[in-house]
């Protein structure tokens, strides 16, 4: 199966179901990623160079979110 076609089944899906997908992937995003601030830590950014790092470090929760 691919992912068009899982997205299209998600779709169909009531909001309440949808809901669950979206948090379930959310947690897998979020726990997936856990590990991996520790390479910024005690590094000075900018306020644009942090920016990037925010939106780029966390693109698929940021696109659950703005749904």
């Amino acid at each position: 199966m691919s992912a068009t076609e899982v997205i299209e089944q998600i779709e169909r899906l009531p909001s309440k179901e949808q809901e669950q997908v979206f948090s379930f992937l959310a947690n897998k995003i979020v726990s997936r990623r856990g590990d991996s601030p520790g390479r910024w830590l005690g590094k000075k950014l900018s306020f644009e160079e942090a920016c990037d790092v925010v939106f780029r470090e966390n693109r698929e929760l940021l696109a659950l979110l703005a749904n």
